[in-house]
């Protein structure tokens, strides 16, 4: 059991030292001179402190010696005099050095963390959505803050005490045995005694950490989800049961931090019993020593003085351990993130692609979602310039099929083509600029109007801006806000209708002018008048664009040029409204439900 436990404890620490040292080689080294001016201070720190019980235990052997009261004089320059101006000196010299070191290794470590926020946000935008789909935003925005927040400490105290103190423990221990070697053996017989106790506890600390970080990304999902469903909340009246969902989190993570707290609270005791048999030892076996004559009382306080000042950093490298395992812990998780490969990524041998008819087709097209089959055999072509229509029944697969277009999802069988060339084959940034997208839950960023609509190609001007909302029927209403374009929306568009936010999703897609148009529900947020407005500028926006439709409202797609069933991943029927209609099949039965007539 004993060689298990260590066995684990040893691989453990094997881990934290690799996940260590990529940190050092992938992120750090590249500051050679701020980790060589940090490493300088350090040792000015170190010697400077180091200084002290010598010039401490040169006063006291003046004072054992001193006859002449002219030593009491400030004016005479006598030694007495002149190592208190040293020692003022010296404190000034550690003191400075302490705060530009202390200073360097914060912005290090800022500047460390910064880098990898930056790089996780990319590699999160970039990352497939089937990522993003199988973990919670809350996980991946605790990796984002709270990870890189312990990172940022163990890094900090990694530098501080790994180095600064383990230079001064080594100048202290020098100075201690200039005083007395027996002395010193003595007290180095004693430390090491702690430190398999606190590699326990840094192990144990390790994986309450994970576990703690796993629970604060629950946490920060819970958080998300009440706060933006806060209109359901009320109209259901869930108020208390929110308010006990929170208060539960918040109980198990106020467990987990005092568990957390408490392993680090058992190492400075530690420390403190044995900082206590130590210089008892040391103060009986200096008396046998000065009464016996070996030792001067003065190299006996000099000796003292240096164990005094030996003992915080000692104590600092014994907590070490644990806050190093923790900054491990955040590292794991942090690197897992980043070395998340994406399925769906551009071929070597992509070549740049541009639609010249933007003809789209499904061939046998299968795709699952896990073990479940979404869609199965999936086979149409639209022409250039066409307009079909998905519609059937919710979960049907129709939304599926849309988001193979633009490569969110690959297909699992068959292939989705554009002018005959597989979108596989295709380069994600010549896919994607073919296409515009107005999907069912219109996305506006807490920006302007102007900012939100001109998103959708990069180089569109002011007047491109306003030619779209017109043509999307929103420049009366943008004209009626205080500010116009210049209005901001608000953290999801939060100030606007859901009419409204629509309206400004499909003025961006008109500002893309892209050859493909994908419309997932694009009205369905929509009044009457507005969305007999919108539906004409629909038309006149899909004219000369391969346009493909998901809709509910069966009104708004009786003149596609072909409509498409889709029911239970399969293409039940097919054809044009007025032949659906009265084969008298699913297509009819939805027709009647919504009260249209042929």
């Amino acid at each position: 059991m004993t060689e298990t436990r260590t066995s684990t404890n040893t691989a453990e620490d094997s881990a934290a030292r690799a996940i260590y040292r990529r940190l050092f080689s992938d992120w750090i080294a590249g500051y050679k001179k701020q980790i060589a001016l940090i490493f300088l201070l350090m040792v000015i720190v170190a010697i400077s402190g180091g200084v002290y019980p010598a010039l401490i235990s040169h006063i006291f052997d003046r004072l054992d010696g001193a006859t002449d009261p002219a030593f009491y004089s400030p004016f005479l320059g006598d030694s007495l005099v002149v190592i208190p101006a040293l020692i003022i000196i010296t404190a000034s010299i550690k003191a400075v050095a302490m705060y530009f070191q202390v200073l360097n290794v914060n912005a290090l470590a800022l500047k460390l963390t910064t880098a990898l926020q930056k790089q996780m946000m990319a590699h999160l935008i970039e990352a497939d959505l089937s990522h993003h789909a199988h973990e919670p935003s809350g996980n991946l925005i605790s990796r984002i803050m709270n990870d890189l927040n312990l990172v940022r400490e163990a890094v900090v105290r990694l530098a501080n005490n790994l180095v600064r103190d383990m230079l001064t423990a080594l100048v202290m221990i020098g100075v201690m045995f200039w005083f007395s070697w027996l002395l010193s053996l003595l007290v180095l017989a004693v430390y090491p005694l702690a430190m398999r106790p606190i590699i326990l506890i840094g192990n144990r600390q390790r994986k309450a950490s994970a576990s703690l970080q796993v629970h604060m990304g629950k946490v920060t999902s819970l958080l998300a989800e009440s706060l933006q469903g806060i209109r359901m909340i009320k109209a259901y009246q869930l108020e208390d049961a929110e308010k006990k969902r929170s208060a539960r989190a918040f109980d198990t993570l106020y467990d987990q931090l005092v568990g957390l707290l408490a392993g680090r609270a058992r190492v400075d005791p530690i420390l403190e019993a044995l900082g206590g048999v130590a210089i008892a030892g040391v103060i009986g076996v200096a008396s046998w020593q000065v009464a016996s004559g070996q030792m001067k009382t003065s190299d006996v306080i000099g000796f003292i003085t240096a164990l005094v000042m030996l003992v915080p950093p000692v104590r600092a490298i014994g907590t070490l351990n644990a806050v190093s395992q923790e900054g491990a812990a955040a590292l794991e998780r942090i690197f897992g993130l980043l070395d998340r490969q994406n399925d769906i990524t551009d071929k070597p041998d992509a070549h740049p692609f541009s639609p010249a008819h933007a003809e789209i087709s499904f061939k046998d097209v299968s795709f699952h979602y896990g073990d479940k089959a979404i869609l199965s055999q999936i086979d149409f072509t639209v022409k250039a310039g066409q307009t079909v229509a998905l519609v059937g029944p919710s979960g049907g697969g129709k939304s599926t099929i849309l988001n193979l277009i633009p490569r969110f999802f690959d297909v699992d069988g068959g292939r989705v083509a554009i002018d005959g060339v597989d979108v596989r084959d295709i380069p994600m940034g010549d896919l994607r600029g073919a296409i515009a997208l107005v999907a069912q839950d219109a996305v506006l960023f807490d920006d302007t109007i102007a900012a939100n609509i001109g998103y959708g190609r990069a180089n569109s001007t002011q007047q491109d801006i306003k030619t779209a909302a017109k043509t999307a029927a929103a420049d009366e209403f943008i004209s009626e806000l205080p500010e116009g374009f210049n209005t901001q929306v608000g953290e999801r568009g939060g100030r606007l209708s859901g009419g409204q936010k629509q309206r400004i999703a499909i003025a961006r897609a008109m500002v893309r002018n892209a050859p493909i148009l994908l419309l997932d529900e694009a009205t369905s947020a929509l009044d009457a008048h507005a969305e007999g407005q919108v539906q004409q500028a629909i038309d006149r926006l899909s004219e000369g664009k391969t346009t493909i439709i998901i809709a509910h409202r069966l009104a708004s797609i009786m003149h596609a040029d072909r409509i498409l069933v889709i029911d239970d991943g399969r293409i039940v029927e097919q054809g044009r409204h007025a032949e659906l209609l009265a084969a008298g099949g699913l297509y009819a039965q939805l027709c009647a439900l919504q009260n249209i007539s042929g």
